[in-house]
């Protein structure tokens, strides 16, 4: 099984992915834009091809940051141009109809980290760290946490009814900063490996500098398979991206 790997020039030196099975699509998607807007979303299995709409709202959000109803109805168009629903059969047309579902993670970094701005929607989790040490998790803070099913964005608006009854700015947003930390790092991720750092926090060593030291694609990927044997990690697509 392998890993796909990103270097880019910026801060992100790091990204990397791999499926919940080799003979499976990964599901999973991220983005990046040079202007320090990084984008990771987790596209739901059990949906019409999920990983087309993780990949519509990653692209969509690092070019356009500013997440609004009117910025999901747009991607949710650019979504519905990808298929004739008309052409397809009877039983197609009812899972496309159900629609598809998404997490999405963006996060934008101005002036060298001095203003980290997080969206959460779903269950992928932002996390600061000050060395091996865990400052804060957006949107969840505990392992028990990912029990639940999350509120993902659907290609169906009448699924997205939960962001009439939300405060965008509260409840979405996260605002951190790297100032005043001595060795400040940035990880995204989705739901399996979430669920794992959570749930080691508080072990040593600490889970952090666990995926500190994983720094090629084949390093990635033998330590998910290991964690996954073990049991400590679900078997999904498990992506991450990391800002050392």
């Amino acid at each position: 099984m392998r890993a796909t790997d990103v270097r880019p020039k910026s801060r992100l030196p790091l990204a990397f992915s791999i499926p919940k099975a080799e003979d499976r699509r990964n599901e999973d998607s991220f983005h990046r834009s040079a202007k320090g807007v990084y984008a990771l979303s987790d596209g739901a299995s059990v949906s019409f091809d999920s990983a087309s709409w993780a990949r519509i709202l990653v692209r969509r959000y690092a070019r356009d940051p500013e997440f609004t109803r009117e910025w999901l109805a747009a991607a949710m168009a650019e979504f519905r141009k990808l298929y004739d629903r008309d052409s397809m059969p009877w039983v197609q047309q009812a899972s496309f109809d159900r629609g598809s579902f998404a997490s999405l993670l963006g996060v934008r970094v101005v002036d060298e980290g001095r203003l980290i701005q997080v969206l959460s929607i779903g269950d992928s989790l932002a996390v600061l760290c000050d060395g091996d040490c865990i400052k804060a998790t957006f949107r969840l803070s505990t392992a028990s946490e990912f029990n639940r099913s999350p509120q993902l964005l659907c290609t169906n608006p009448a699924e997205n009814v939960f962001l009439d009854e939300v405060d965008f700015g509260y409840d979405f947003i996260a605002d951190w900063t790297f100032r005043g930390l001595e060795q400040p790092a940035l990880l995204c991720m989705t739901d399996a490996l979430g669920h794992w750092l959570l749930s080691q926090r508080d072990r040593d060593p600490s889970p952090v500098g666990v995926l500190r030291k994983l720094r090629t694609p084949r390093a990635f990927a033998r330590f998910v398979q290991e964690e996954r044997a073990a049991g400590r990690m679900k078997r999904d697509d498990t992506t991450l991206i990391a800002l050392w």
